[in-house]
């Protein structure tokens, strides 16, 4: 009979986490949240199903994802790490192309050229950078010239020259108008503007006063050293054939070709007229030619009253001039000057060379 059966005591309620008697496993306690109690009784167990007990894990582990980050893992959620770049980052961004490779040589990383590509876009954007085309081929002369105008460029060349800004007050002359114009020329085919031509121009003629000053500097130097070459070879006469060969040149040339042959350059840049080996060569020309001559002044019907007439003259007439004076200036001072006084040391040597000739 079933009255007669002795009823199993019921099983008490294990406390959560609680190892079940005899059973040696915690179990998870099968009151749901909020303390009601479990209405689905467990079979055979007096506990929940095992679903229901699996599905409360899992609830509990999500609740513990959704918890806040312990200070371990704050870190890396906050910071996350750092990105590296291989360091063959150049050679897989150029692919192959050697003039990249070497542009890219400029930036330290990726992020460099990122940055330098994101500001270059921006002064595109905002104007300060536009490309600059050129005009078709077949535009008219119209086009061109609205073009150019736009570019802020001469509009001929002419218009190079008459603007043209060298600094420091520095005007060109007439002799380099022909250079200048010839040189907007190439300035307006390379669509230059007005201050590159300006820039060009100035560094064309900087350069050429150099070279002006360095040749001065040697000009001076190798006639210091063939005058002292001469004054070896010819002693006491050399004042004497000094006048022989400016007679030489004054007689037998217009003045304006002596000038240019006096100027001429050898092919090592040296002045002809200061090369001992030329001054010799004309000396015994000159001494052919007249023999009497190299010891005249330069003067038609030469003897040694001409001679001292002459010495006279510029004593007189130059030498004690007031001072100051045109006369005076004459003797004393430029090239001129110069020359005269060569003339006179060569009239004084003639002099005493006679001399020596009629005590003989």
């Amino acid at each position: 009979m079933q009255d007669s059966h002795i009823a199993p005591a019921p099983r008490a309620a294990t406390p959560e986490g609680e190892a079940a008697a005899g059973s040696g496993v915690a179990w998870p306690s099968s009151k749901p949240a909020g303390g009601a109690p479990n209405t689905a009784a467990a079979a055979g167990r007096g506990g929940a199903p095992l679903g229901a007990r699996i599905d409360a894990a899992m609830a509990a582990s999500a609740q513990t994802k959704d918890a806040a980050p312990t200070s371990r893992n704050a870190a890396s959620i906050a910071e996350p790490a750092a990105r590296t770049f291989p360091e063959s980052w150049r050679e897989d961004l150029s692919g192959g192309d050697r003039a990249f490779r070497k542009t890219l040589d400029r930036f330290e990383s990726p992020a460099a050229l990122a940055k330098a590509y994101k500001e270059l876009t921006a002064r595109l954007s905002s104007g300060d950078l536009k490309a600059t085309k050129p005009p078709p081929a077949n535009a008219t002369p119209e086009q061109i010239a609205a073009w150019r105008a736009e570019q802020g460029l001469p509009q001929n060349a002419a218009a190079y020259v008459d603007g043209l800004q060298l600094g420091d007050g520095t005007v060109t002359g007439e002799a380099e108008k022909a250079l200048l114009a010839s040189f907007a020329e190439e300035a307006m085919k390379g669509r230059w503007t007005a201050d590159q031509y300006n820039q060009a121009v100035r560094w064309y003629f900087d350069t050429q006063d150099r070279l002006a000053a360095k040749r001065g500097e040697a000009d001076a130097a190798f006639k210091h050293e063939a005058l002292a070459d001469l004054t070896r070879e010819w002693g006491h006469d050399y004042a004497t054939n000094r006048n022989a060969v400016a007679q030489f040149f004054d007689r037998s040339f217009p003045a304006d070709f002596k000038e240019a042959l006096l100027t001429a350059r050898l092919p090592d840049g040296k002045l002809l007229a200061n090369h001992p080996t030329f001054n010799k060569a004309i000396l015994e020309v000159a001494k052919a030619i007249n023999p009497g001559g190299a010891m005249l002044p330069n003067a038609s019907g030469g003897g040694l009253s001409n001679v001292e007439s002459r010495i006279a003259e510029i004593e007189g007439k130059y030498m004690r001039a007031p001072h100051g004076s045109d006369l005076w200036k004459s003797y004393w001072t430029g090239d001129a000057g110069a020359r005269m006084q060569q003339e006179y040391r060569g009239l004084l040597a003639a002099r005493e060379h006679a001399r020596r000739g009629h005590a003989g």
